[in-house]
C-alpha cells in the first residue's frame, strides 16, 4: 500500500486517543465488577481497541473492494444482531423452525436498509442499527429475568409502570451481555474504519429495497391465512414456548396485530344476551342481605405476590411463614384462584377480579388496563355503589403504573389514595409494607364508614421483586430442596411478615362493631429462582399440565367478623371470585354474575393457562375454544364489555 493510499490526522488521532483511553477505563472497570476476564471477550477486547486505534489513519482502499466490504459488513452486522438477541434470552437458533429464523432476520435486514434510506450513511446505518438491536436484546433479557417471560407488544403500553418498579431490581451485565455490546461496537468500529463512500445512487437503492422488504412484512402480517397455518402468532397461554419457538423479535412484533379485540365468530349482541339470560345455576342461590340486616363494609387486598410455594412441590423451611393464615378455620372460605399471570403484570388479575372477565379470550399480551377499561365498563365497583356502598382504591405506589390513574377513574371509584398521598408510610426494604399499608386502609376506612358500607380495594406492594436488598431479620432458611436460593429466602422472609400484618388487620376488624367481610387473595407466585421452581416440581406428582398449572395457583380468603358458613376450594378461577365474594356477604348478584356461576359448575377454571372442568381434567385453549360453553362465554364476555347497551 502506497503512502498515497495513506491519510494520516492529527485531529483523528486525538480523537481516537480519547475514545481508545476511555474505552479502556470503560474496560477495566466492567472487568473488576463483572469478572470478564475470560479468554473470548477479551480477545473482542482486543480487536476494537485495535480497529479505535486504527481510526487515526485513513486507508484509501479500491472503490471495488470497498463496495464489497462494505455490503460484507452490512451483511454480517444484521446476521450477528440475530444470533445475539437469540442469545441473550439463551434461545438455540438451531432449534427453530426455518420459517421463523427467516422472518427474525427478515424485520433485522428491513430495519436495517430503512435506516440507510434514511440517512443515507453507512458508519451510521451500522451503528444506529447493531445499537437498536441490542438495546433490544438486553431489554428482552433484563425483562425476562425479572419476571419469567421476555418483552411482549403489549408492553408497549407500560413503559411508565416499567420505569416505577426498576428501582428494586439490580442489572448484572454477564458475560453474554458484554459480549453482545462488544460485537455492537466491532461492527461499528469495521464500518468506521472502512471510510466508505456513498455512491450517488446509494439512497435510491435503498428505498427501492427498504419499500419491497416492508411491502413483504405488511402483506404477511396482513395475511390471516398464513399466520394461521404456520402459527406466527405469539402463544396466549405459554409465554415460554412461545417466545422459544418464534424467537425474540418475531414473538414481539406478531404481538403488534393481536392487540386489537375482534369479535367472536358468530357473534350479536342479541345472541349473547340470550345465552347470558339462559344459562344460570341452577344449583347455587345467592341469599341477599334482608331489610333488617346491616350490609358488611367490604374489605378486598391483593397481596403482591402473594403464594404459597407448599402447593408446588416438597418444600421444607425453618420456619412456618403463613403460621396466621394456617389457623384462619372460624367464619373463613379459604383455598386457592388460578390467576392469569405469573411472576409480573400485575393489572391482569387486578381487572379478572374487579371485572369478572377472562384475560383468556384476549389477544396474547394484553394488558386490559392499557387498552380495554372505559367508562361505563363493569365492575365490581359498579355493583355495590348501585347498593349504596361509598368506594375507595389505595395503592401505596405511584399513581402511573399500569394505568391505574386513569382506570380507577374510568371505574368511578369516589376516592383513590397512592403513594403520594401516603405521610410517613412503615417501610421494608425501601417498599412500602403491608403493616403500614394497612394503617392507611383502617384510617380511610374510619374515615368512610360514619357515610354507610364501604367498598375498599387495596393493592400491596411490600412483596413486589426484586428480592436483593438483604438485611431482613430472623431469615428465613430452605431446609429442603438444598441449594443456593437466597433470592427465594428474602421473599420468604417477606411473606412472614404478610401473614403477620394480616392477622394484626383481621384483629382490628374483629373488635369492629358493624360487619365487615375481609377478602385478601394474591396476583401471582414471584420471579425466583428458576432453580427451585424445578426442583419442586420435580417433587411434586401429576402430569405437566398440572404441574405447570400450579404455578399460577395463589391463595385465597374470605373472611367475616361475624357467622358465615366455612367452605374450602381446591382451585377456582379469579374471574369467579368477586362473584363468591358477593355470595359470601349476600351481596345481590348481576345477571353476568348469576350467568359466571352456571359457568363454574362446568369449568371451575377458565384460565389464560387452560380450562379445567368439573371432573379435573386439563384442557389447553386449542382443544377448550372446541367446546360450547366456553365459545358461549366468549360472546358473553365480549358484549358485556364492548357492546353493552
Amino acid at each position: 500500500m502506497t503512502k498515497e493510499e495513506i491519510e494520516f490526522s492529527w485531529k483523528r488521532t486525538l480523537m481516537a486517543a480519547i475514545l481508545l483511553a476511555a474505552y479502556s477505563f470503560i474496560w477495566e472497570a466492567v472487568a473488576a465488577e463483572y469478572g470478564t476476564d475470560q479468554e473470548y471477550p477479551r480477545q473482542l477486547f482486543y480487536i476494537n481497541a485495535v480497529l479505535l486505534a486504527g481510526l487515526c489513519v485513513k486507508f484509501e482502499l479500491p472503490e471495488k473492494w470497498r463496495g464489497q466490504l462494505a455490503a460484507i459488513i452490512f451483511s454480517l452486522s444484521t446476521v450477528s444482531c440475530f444470533l445475539e438477541i437469540e442469545k441473550l434470552h439463551e434461545n438455540e437458533i438451531g432449534d427453530m423452525k426455518f420459517l421463523f429464523a427467516a422472518l427474525n432476520y427478515l424485520l433485522i435486514i428491513t430495519v436495517f436498509f430503512l435506516l440507510h434510506a434514511v440517512l443515507n450513511r453507512f458508519v451510521l446505518t451500522i451503528a444506529l442499527g447493531t445499537g437498536i438491536f441490542t438495546f433490544y436484546g438486553l431489554l428482552y433479557s433484563f425483562v425476562k429475568e425479572f419476571r419469567g417471560n421476555g418483552l411482549r407488544a403489549a408492553d408497549l403500553y407500560a413503559v411508565q409502570t416499567a420505569v416505577n418498579v426498576a428501582e428494586g431490581y439490580s442489572l448484572e451485565f454477564t458475560y453474554d451481555r458484554i459480549e453482545a455490546i462488544m460485537w455492537m461496537l466491532l461492527w461499528t468500529l469495521l464500518a468506521a474504519n472502512l471510510h466508505y463512500r456513498h455512491k450517488k445512487y446509494d439512497r435510491v437503492k435503498s428505498c427501492a429495497v427498504s419499500t419491497g422488504l416492508v411491502c413483504i412484512v405488511v402483506s404477511l402480517a396482513g395475511n390471516t391465512t398464513f399466520m394461521e397455518e404456520n402459527s406466527v402468532k405469539p402463544y396466549l397461554w405459554e409465554l415460554a414456548s412461545s417466545e422459544k419457538d418464534h424467537g425474540a423479535l418475531l414473538d414481539f412484533a406478531a404481538g403488534i396485530p393481536y392487540l386489537k379485540m375482534r369479535s367472536p365468530s358468530g357473534y350479536t349482541s342479541e345472541i349473547a344476551l340470550q345465552i347470558e339470560s339462559g344459562r344460570k345455576s341452577t344449583s347455587v342461590q345467592c341469599e341477599t342481605v334482608s331489610a333488617e340486616q346491616k350490609q358488611p363494609h367490604m374489605i378486598v387486598i391483593m397481596n403482591e405476590s402473594f403464594a404459597d410455594f407448599r402447593k408446588l412441590g416438597d418444600i421444607q423451611l425453618n420456619q412456618n411463614i403463613l403460621e396466621n393464615w394456617d389457623a384462619l378455620t372460624e367464619n373463613v372460605v379459604k383455598g386457592y384462584v388460578s390467576v392469569p399471570i405469573f411472576g409480573g403484570w400485575t393489572a391482569n388479575s387486578e381487572f379478572e377480579f374487579l371485572t369478572g372477565f377472562s384475560n383468556a379470550f384476549f389477544p396474547s399480551g394484553t394488558i386490559p388496563y392499557q387498552n380495554y377499561v372505559k367508562k361505563g365498563t363493569p365492575s365490581l365497583n359498579s355493583q355495590l355503589k348501585e347498593q349504596g356502598y361509598t368506594s375507595i382504591f389505595m395503592h401505596p405506589m405511584d399513581a402511573t403504573g399500569w394505568n391505574r390513574k386513569n382506570v380507577y377513574q374510568a371505574l368511578e371509584f369516589d376516592h383513590t389514595y397512592y403513594l403520594e398521598d401516603m405521610e410517613d408510610i412503615e417501610c421494608l426494604r425501601h417498599v412500602p409494607s403491608d403493616r403500614g399499608d394497612y394503617e392507611e386502609l383502617i384510617e380511610k376506612f374510619q374515615e368512610q364508614k360514619q357515610n354507610g358500607p364501604v367498598f375498599l380495594f387495596n393493592v400491596t406492594m411490600q412483596n413486589h421483586g426484586g428480592y436483593t436488598w438483604g438485611g431482613m431479620e430472623n431469615p428465613v432458611q430452605i431446609l429442603n430442596p438444598q441449594g443456593n436460593y437466597s433470592k427465594a429466602e428474602e421473599y420468604f422472609a417477606l411473606i412472614r411478615e404478610s401473614d403477620k400484618a394480616l392477622r394484626e388487620l383481621l384483629d382490628y376488624f374483629d373488635q369492629e362493631q358493624e360487619p365487615v367481610v375481609v377478602c385478601m387473595f394474591g396476583d401471582h407466585y414471584p420471579k425466583v429462582e428458576e432453580e427451585l421452581y424445578d426442583a419442586l416440581e420435580n417433587s411434586s406428582q401429576g402430569t405437566q399440565v398440572e404441574k405447570t398449572a400450579r404455578e399460577y395457583q395463589v391463595p385465597f380468603m374470605i373472611y367475616a367478623n361475624y357467622d358465615i358458613p366455612e367452605a374450602q376450594y381446591e382451585n377456582i378461577s379469579l374471574n369467579y371470585l368477586s362473584t363468591l365474594l358477593c355470595q359470601t356477604a349476600q351481596i345481590p348478584l348481576t345477571d353476568y354474575q348469576n350467568y359466571l356461576l352456571g359457568l363454574y359448575e362446568k369449568y371451575p377454571v377458565v384460565n389464560v393457562y387452560g380450562v379445567k372442568n368439573q371432573e379435573g381434567q386439563w384442557f389447553t385453549w386449542d382443544e377448550a375454544m372446541e367446546f360450547e360453553e366456553i365459545k358461549e362465554y366468549e360472546m358473553v364476555q365480549y358484549r358485556n364489555l364492548f357492546d353493552k347497551k
